[in-house]
């Protein structure tokens, strides 16, 4: 650190203590010095959002329904309707398309992972900078600083500037919503300046709306009104500001909604099934998401994208209740409401995935902010720590190390269960560097909180900074590599006569990231807007099966060359179950033929191609053989045999 930031480090410390637990500010606004502190906090966090864009984890599903759609839509030059694999797509709304067509545009080059993950790069400062001001004037300079740090280094920044996935854009643009929102009810400004914060909260809110419809109508609207509820702060209501409000949060996203439903009138049969049918659980692939443990499904995202802080969550929520001063513990009140209204939401929804609860993050890095302002507060002189922190240093010394070996046990077990990476070689190196970096940054902070706490929660900071700087270009390539569908992608762009790639056809919902890395249109076998239409807007997972069963079996006996693209167990369940349905219609299954096939990743992940006609190559074994169908295959094969004995 420069002298000036060690300066403004012991005004801190003198002055500014109390802050955290609601007391009266300090007057280190006037001499410049948190200006100092944001400024770096800006600086490394752009540094860190940007860094290395280019590289480091393959694309998830997640990443590549956006990045492709938003290649295609560029290339076709449709900036209107969405586009996928040469099909309409209405899953949602356009907003991080055209984030991405726009950054490819900056850039004067093609969209690719650089342009892809721009976006959510750039919304990610803008998280760090909108926590920064919220905390400080809810809690005083020094909490703003501390929260401001603890997202600049947690989980959810760092690897979420690094995806392309419109969760974590709904995520900020929620945040500025509601910080704004709750700014413009509490907030000591002129009426004009109240009214602006009105206008930025519904401006962002329908932003969110363009990024993800209809998700901000619930992580927007449920903690405002239950925040009204609760505090019984009628009056935000009475103002004229929420017209012109609700105007902006129109423009961005009801002009579009509007034109597609003019361009393809049947867009409202599948918003009701991808938003209804998914908060209901008639959507099919939701139909499994049963049991205990779906009660709990959100806790673990939450716990682990407020890393390496996580632990100071149940005294931050006490805190929120036991602030002294009134403005303070209302804002904080408001995240904790926050947290729980979407919580509640969110479980109650019957469609679960850990990133519906990215919102929830940006008010517990609030929270955080505020409690390690005090947790790292410095001590009166001739104090140390107390019994219960000389334990918690104890058990840094202790457990890291443990859950580090733990780790080292988890990751040898994923190595033998890809079968993609040997851990001894190309693993264990890059895990070893990151658990040094992280044992040590942990040790160190561990050692400073006896003398300087200030100095601990900054040696937190870094430890995050240098492990990711590390990890995301040396070790993410390797954990998440995304080898099955890589595979296929390569051998079909490399190995497929040119003239069979226009015959190609993906049986059930599409894998991104096959058509992402090989680039290829691959529709369908039935496109999902003609499966509502025949099932007059309502989803049946037998229903689908059987229908597009037969449409394989029909493409198969058919003259015209065909290429079916399928998970490997769902092929298998395919030549195993297709013959005894289509008996009962008097038709027999056509032959096919194995034409290509996963090389790497774990056998459940594999990809097969296979299609009507014979390879152009010896047709391949199923590697590694499937023991369902081999058994099928020596039942059937006996059974002839003993129906020919009896007829001779």
């Amino acid at each position: 650190m420069t002298e000036l930031q060690t300066n403004a480090v012991d005004t801190m410390d003198r002055d500014q203590a109390a802050v955290a637990l609601g007391g009266k500010r300090s007057g280190i606004g006037r001499d410049g010095a948190v200006w100092v502190w944001l400024i770096a906090l800006m600086g490394w966090t752009m540094f860190l959002s940007f860094y290395h864009l280019g590289g480091g984890a393959s694309f998830a599903p997640t990443d590549a329904w956006v990045a492709q759609t938003a290649r295609e839509m560029q290339q076709e030059g449709k900036w209107l309707v969405p586009q996928f694999s040469g099909e309409l797509r209405l899953h949602k709304s356009p907003g991080p398309y055209w984030a991405v067509m726009i950054a490819s545009m900056v850039r004067g080059a093609a969209v690719d992972e650089v342009a892809a993950r721009l976006p959510n790069a750039v919304l990610m400062v803008v998280l760090v900078l909108a926590i920064f001001l919220f905390t400080r004037m809810v809690a005083g300079d020094r909490a703003g600083i501390f929260a401001g740090f603890a997202a600049s280094s947690s989980v959810v920044m760092l690897y979420g500037s690094h995806r392309a996935s419109s969760d974590y854009a709904l995520m900020v643009l929620c945040a500025v919503a509601l910080f704004g929102w709750w700014a413009a009810a509490n907030a000591d400004v002129s009426s004009r300046q109240r009214g602006m914060l009105w206008c930025l909260g519904y401006f962002a809110a329908g932003l969110g709306m363009l990024c993800k419809m209809p998700m901000p109508l619930a992580c927007v609207g449920l903690p405002a009104l239950a925040y009204i509820l609760l505090r019984r702060r009628w009056s935000v209501l009475v103002s004229r500001w929420h017209l012109l409000g609700l105007v902006l949060f129109l423009v961005p996203w009801l002009p579009w909604v509007i034109a597609i439903l003019v361009y393809e009138p049947d867009g409202w049969m599948k918003w009701d099934v991808e938003f209804l049918d998914r908060f209901t659980g008639d959507l099919p692939n939701i139909a499994d998401q049963t049991g205990w443990q779906q009660w709990f499904v959100y806790i673990p995202p939450l716990l682990f994208n407020t890393l390496p802080f996580t632990l100071s969550l149940p005294s931050a929520f006490v805190r929120a209740f036991r602030a002294k001063d009134e403005r303070t513990r209302d804002g904080l009140l408001f995240m904790v409401i926050w947290v729980a209204a979407l919580l509640v939401f969110f479980t109650a929804s019957a469609g679960k995935e850990a990133r519906y609860i990215l919102p929830a993050v940006p008010p517990l890095l609030v929270l955080l902010g505020v409690e390690l302002a005090a947790v790292f507060a410095p001590r009166q002189p001739g104090r140390g720590p107390s019994q219960l922190e000389r334990l918690a240093i104890w058990g840094v010394y202790i457990g890291v190390p443990a859950g580090l070996l733990g780790g080292l046990v988890a990751l040898r077990k994923w190595a033998k269960h890809t079968q993609v990476h040997t851990f001894g070689e190309v693993v264990w190196p890059e895990y070893a560097v990151m658990a040094i970096l992280l044992c040590a940054g942990a040790w160190v902070a561990a050692w400073l909180y006896r003398r300087r706490p200030n100095w601990s929660f900054a040696a937190l900071v870094v430890m995050m900074w240098a492990v990711w700087l590390w990890s995301w270009p040396q070790l993410m390539p390797k954990l998440a590599s995304e080898p099955a569908p890589q595979s296929i992608a390569a051998q079909m762009v490399e190995r497929l006569p040119a003239e069979m790639r226009m015959h190609l056809h993906y049986v059930g919902s599409q894998d991104p990231r096959v058509i992402w890395y090989s680039d290829l249109r691959i529709p369908r076998v039935v496109g999902y807007m003609e499966l509502l239409r025949r099932g007059d807007g309502e989803r049946s997972l037998a229903r689908e099966e059987r229908l597009v069963g037969e449409e394989m079996a029909e493409m198969l006996r058919g003259a015209e060359p065909v290429l079916f693209v399928m998970q490997r167990p769902h092929y298998v369940r395919f030549l195993l179950e297709a013959p005894t349905h289509l008996a009962e219609q008097g038709l027999t299954l056509p032959p096919s033929y194995l034409w290509l096939q996963s090389e790497q990743g774990p056998q459940h992940k594999h990809l097969v191609v296979f299609g009507n006609q014979r390879p152009p190559w010896p047709e391949p074994e199923m590697s590694p053989p499937s023991q369902r169908l081999q058994e099928a295959r020596e039942k059937a094969s006996a059974s002839q045999g003993a129906s020919d004995g009896l007829s001779s």
